[in-house]
């Protein structure tokens, strides 16, 4: 896959991204006249981080290819998947009605759980080969 095609690919991911968030708007303003508060908070968290994932996926497929060229997929993957996956973790819990902290005996909310915890571990993957690969760009 050239550098253009992994740019590309990443910016239709992330404009994706972003218009998924956009869209869970719907679900979080219907949510509002139905007086729960948690499922609105819920909804909440789930459309405007989504549209925040897709709007860091495009700032982060301009940036990195031209930071670290045929290396950018080193992070821009890792990062594209912990988007994906905070997207499907918040979305699902707001569908649920269950935050990833409740209880975990709940198979619903143990599903939320666990993927918070893979994102998070893949975002932690990306800001580590982040550093790396700026890091041997200095000091190479």
């Amino acid at each position: 896959m050239t550098d253009a095609q992994v740019e590309t690919l990443h910016l239709a991911l992330g404009l994706v991204l972003f218009c998924l968030g956009t869209m869970l708007g719907i679900p979080h303003g219907r949510s509002k006249g139905r007086g729960d508060a948690k499922n609105t908070e819920l909804w909440r968290i789930a459309h405007l981080s989504t549209c925040v994932g897709g709007a860091s996926l495009l700032a982060l497929a301009v940036a990195m290819p031209r930071l670290f060229a045929d290396q950018a997929i080193y992070v821009l993957a890792p990062f594209t998947l912990s988007a994906y996956g905070f997207f499907m973790a918040c979305t699902l819990s707001a569908w649920f009605n269950t935050s990833w902290d409740d209880d975990r005996g709940n198979a619903r909310t143990a599903a939320v759980y666990r993927l918070q915890i893979l994102a998070s571990l893949l975002a932690l993957v990306a800001v580590a080969a982040s550093f790396g690969l700026l890091a041997w760009r200095l000091l190479r």
